[in-house]
């Protein structure tokens, strides 16, 4: 038999199918039949479904088993597996077909054009510049301006950065206050930006209650941590706001931190005025109205050629008991002077207040009817109140006599009276607005001035040492008292200072200085009384001029002391803890005279270290010219670090006003004038 065999194989693109042809002598056996034929697979995705006008997006597939994959929408025939990108212009649903044969799969993918927005033109933040304590936050608002002439909140879409984390944390607008110093905040968004700026002052923590920060009367407050020499300079520091006052403000300003006033805690600072209103103030400008502002008497009309005009009404500093949140302060009242003790939280009057003053010793002075002397009604309550020993004490000058009146601090009851010439004339408690200061015994220390053919017997031109009740335990009065009387050159005119215990054999002593531009280091132990020839520790000249030098309470800090007498420059005197004497001539000096009555100046600083001396110039005050704040470094005052001329109007103060010290609180200055109080601070 003959016998052949032959093969033919049919390969397609997606299956193999082997046909066995065979043929044997002419014999034809059976044939199989091929499989079904498979149908595709496909997979078609987006890599957005949902796109802008405008913008793209990728379409991607891949297909098994198939021949082609064909997509509409004018796409066209592309291979099993790929991706395009597409541009649709309105909501568009693409439709992927994959064939083989005569099967196919189809899958479709729906990209939902969205219409174009506007554009972005510009970001503003709000607000661009604030201040934080350490702690503090501030949630900033960003607005976004676009090129149709809408705007939005657009503050969570933005990236929020801070170019010193350390200095303020900043996240979706939040800014959080870490350290004291400045800092810009800058927010982003499609290569736009804007930014914030934000000083930062340590956390509250500081009280001032009475004059020149506390009863020795040094005039130095070490618990400074926010401004330094480094950072107070014209670019970094300055005015930072205003509040408009209804008089002059002699009374140097007060302040406490974190008090609680209608159920909000504040720092708070204190102004009292000659139209006899007193003002609470958010210390931080956080409110541009007062938190409260009482009127508590009509002041008397007056006209001084060289003193306080047209209004007399609160003079003194007043000062504030911090256990019972009480401050006590006296306003002329018309023709009498009256004493308040009120609320630091509300301004409303305490129990038993007000009290009218009233007073009469006995005495044979010029004044004297039937034996007694009566606080007249020309007088000025200048010197600053004295808080002590359970008891206000009130001094009085620009009278016939000097008065000085204790008042129980709680019921208001005159306790204790004292006039300085009963049988004489003079003898006033002026010291340019300085205040009594207190030993850790309770005993307090005056200044007494005179005027043309004031008359003895009596203590003019004398320190004084007295009790409680006051009752003068000891005295100091100059060898030459004749000579200041013939010519109204006072030893009262300036302030004095109680300095720390030093090692000599005399360690308590105060210091403090007059007209005659003598500084006199004297013994609290034994001051001197009155002698032909001056019993004291030491007597240091300073000034230019014979009559009119010191109008100021001296400053100590660190070692040195610091007196800026009338038409003089700052100058600084080495004290040593060793011998407690003062150093004969200036350690440092400043080179900017100051006109009438020189400056009172006070130190501000961390401990020992970063000390600035701040003073207010009034040279112009009579012209109505603004007052001058100036910064040193305390350790030279030789350094200017900073003054309110330096920046243009950016800074300039208000009018002018005599012998007010600046005052220096947890990162801010603060600088009475006559119709204004000025807060300065890190910008």
């Amino acid at each position: 038999m003959n016998t052949s065999c032959r093969f033919v194989s049919f390969l397609s693109l997606a299956t193999s199918l082997t046909i066995l042809l065979a043929s044997c002598g002419g014999n034809s056996g059976s044939t199989t039949p091929p499989p079904p034929e498979a149908a595709p697979s496909l997979t078609f995705s987006a890599a957005a479904t949902s796109v802008a006008d405008g913008t793209s997006t990728t379409l991607t597939w891949k297909a098994s088993n198939a021949d082609s994959v064909s997509i509409d929408n004018g796409i066209g025939t592309e291979p099993v597996t790929g991706s395009v990108k597409v541009t649709p212009t309105k909501t568009t649903t693409y439709t992927a077909t994959a064939v083989h044969g005569s099967k196919s799969a189809t899958q479709t993918v729906t990209v939902t054009v969205t219409p174009k927005g506007p554009a972005l033109q510009s970001i503003s933040i709000s607000p661009a510049s604030f201040y934080l304590r350490v702690g503090e936050k501030q949630q900033l608002k960003a607005t976004g301006s676009f090129d149709d002439g809408s705007s939005s909140d657009i503050t969570l879409q933005l990236t929020w950065t801070s170019a010193s984390s350390t200095t303020a944390g900043v996240g979706e607008g939040l800014v959080t206050g870490a350290a004291a110093g400045a800092t810009d905040i800058t927010a982003s968004l499609d290569g736009l930006s804007a930014k914030a700026h934000v000083a930062v002052s340590a956390a509250a923590s500081t009280n001032v209650l009475t004059y020149h920060y506390d009863n020795t009367r040094d005039g130095a407050i070490a618990t400074e941590t926010t401004l330094t020499p480094a950072n107070v300079t014209k670019s970094g520091f300055g005015k930072r706001f205003t509040y408009a006052v209804d008089g002059q403000i002699y009374a140097q300003p007060l302040y406490m931190a974190s008090l609680k006033i209608a159920g909000a805690t504040h720092n708070v600072v204190f102004v009292a005025t000659e139209n006899d209103s007193v003002y609470a103030f958010d210390a931080d400008g956080r409110q541009t109205s007062p938190l409260w502002k009482v009127s508590i008497g009509k002041p008397e009309t007056v006209s001084d050629p060289l003193g306080i005009k047209p209004l007399l009404g609160i003079t003194s500093t007043p000062v504030i008991d911090a256990a019972t949140n009480t401050m006590y302060v006296v306003a002329r009242d018309g023709s009498k002077f009256v004493l308040h003790a009120l609320d630091v939280t509300t301004g409303a009057e305490k129990a038993g207040s007000p009290v009218t003053v009233t007073g009469s010793v006995s005495g044979s002075g010029g004044d004297s009817k039937g034996g007694g002397i009566t606080l007249e009604g020309g007088c000025y309550q200048r010197s600053g109140l004295v808080l002590a020993n359970g008891n206000v004490y009130l001094a009085f000058a620009h009278c016939a006599h000097g008065w000085l009146i204790a008042y129980d601090e709680t019921s208001l009851q005159q306790t204790a009276i004292f006039n300085s010439t009963p049988d004489g004339s003079g003898g006033t408690f002026w010291m340019s607005g300085g205040a009594g200061a207190v030993d850790a015994g309770g005993d307090i220390y005056w200044m007494t001035g005179t005027n043309f053919g004031d008359s003895q017997p009596g203590y003019n031109n004398a320190f004084l040492k007295m009790s409680r009740t006051l009752t003068i335990d000891d005295y100091f009065m100059p060898s030459n008292t004749d000579t200041l009387i013939k010519n109204d050159a006072d030893l009262g005119s300036g302030g004095l200072v109680l300095m720390p215990d030093n090692s000599s054999g005399t360690p308590h002593e105060v210091i403090g200085g007059g007209k005659d531009g003598r500084i006199f280091v004297l013994n609290r132990d034994r001051m001197g009384e009155y002698q032909s020839t001056d019993d004291v520790l030491q007597v240091v000249q300073t000034g230019t001029q014979q009559y009119n030098n010191l109008h100021c309470t001296p400053v100590y800090w660190n070692g040195s002391l610091y007196v800026h007498s009338a038409s003089d420059v700052i100058r600084a005197y080495g004290w040593s803890s060793s011998t407690g004497m003062l150093t004969t001539a200036a350690t440092s000096k400043g080179s900017t005279v100051f006109g009438s009555h020189g400056a009172t100046p006070i130190v501000s600083s961390n401990g020992n270290s970063d000390g600035i001396l701040w003073e207010v110039e009034y040279t112009d005050y009579s012209s109505g010219g603004a007052g001058i704040l100036h910064a040193y470094d305390a350790t030279d005052v030789s350094k200017e670090l900073y003054n309110s001329t330096q920046a243009g109007s950016r800074d300039t103060a208000g009018p002018a006003i005599k012998f007010t010290p600046p005052v220096v609180a947890d990162g801010q200055v603060f600088v009475s004038t006559s119709n204004e109080l000025d807060i300065y601070g890190l910008l």
